[in-house]
């Protein structure tokens, strides 16, 4: 396959599952295991590393060019309290949300990154990613099924200890196949926040963590950037932030309707597949 039909395909399906509770590692990993980039040689494990999560940089603008709005009106007033122009504290606990959730999965990330280099390479990683899917899935139905039915009628702002909580659940987003999105939005239920604020939170943290996850990446292989990689990731990262766009406004308009429950019937039969192509394949 041409490499820029898969850096497109990949950004499409990046784009696709990065906000939704259905682990967009997982889909990548499970796409690069039958569609590896083609003609990179000794670059090609380090160029796979560095794209899949590069291009998670244009899911991140889509969510600043959506919520643009939000974010200035917020930055304004967290500015204005810091300055005490006003005693109005929605800036502040927005932010202070935001930097509570994320500072979990960032200590966990630095600290354990060798370790989850080593899950990454392990033979078995098909089977954890399914069975991350199966479990993630079953999970999200039962915490669908007694979350409360009543939406807020205002925006719900996670406090600190909430916020605090959905990190920590964060973290196990760390596993491949987990989900980020889906550990933060199945943590949020649980404690009772509506569907839209539950997505539309998980959209916020997502923006500085994944935004580190990609600096981080984009420093460990500088080495490979040549004229021919920095062109398919800026590629890749224009298709997701385009069609993040457009996925996000969709997800949203499905939660006024309908529940997570069907991502969780998605997680579940995709991880049933997926352990029986493991055991089917690669086992003797």
């Amino acid at each position: 396959m041409d490499n820029h039909l898969n850096a497109a395909l990949r950004a499409i399906l990046e784009a696709v599952t990065e906000f939704l509770p259905v682990s967009s590692t997982g889909h990548l990993f499970l796409f690069s295991h039958f569609f590896p980039f083609s003609g990179l040689g000794d670059l090609a494990d380090a160029f796979e590393d560095l794209y899949d999560i590069f291009i998670q940089s244009g899911a991140i603008l889509s969510v600043i060019f959506l919520y643009r709005k939000k974010l200035g009106s917020e930055s304004l007033l967290a500015y204005q309290y810091f300055v005490g122009k006003t005693q109005d504290r929605t800036g502040f606990l927005f932010f202070q949300s935001i930097l509570i959730g994320i500072l979990p999965i960032l200590v966990l990330g630095f600290l354990g990154k060798s370790f989850l280099d080593v899950i990454k390479q392990r033979a078995d990683l098909l089977f954890i990613i399914g069975l991350a899917w199966l479990v993630g899935g079953i999970v999200m139905l039962v915490v669908e099924l007694f979350a409360t039915k009543k939406e807020p009628e205002e925006l719900h702002i996670p406090n600190a200890k909430q916020s605090l909580l959905i990190g920590f659940f964060q973290c196990f987003a760390l596993i491949p196949g987990v989900s980020r999105s889906a550990a933060t939005i199945i943590s949020a239920r649980f404690l009772g926040i509506g569907k839209k604020d539950s997505a539309e939170y998980s959209f916020f943290l997502a923006v500085p963590v994944l935004l580190i996850a990609g600096l981080y990446k984009l420093y460990k292989h500088r080495s490979i950037l040549t004229a021919d990689t920095l062109s398919l990731l800026l590629f890749g990262s224009l298709i997701s932030f385009l069609l993040c766009i457009f996925v996000i406004k969709l997800f949203l308009s499905f939660l006024r309707r309908r529940s997570f429950a069907s991502f969780g019937v998605y997680r579940i039969i995709l991880g049933l597949v997926t352990i029986h192509y493991f055991y089917r394949f690669h086992t003797s």
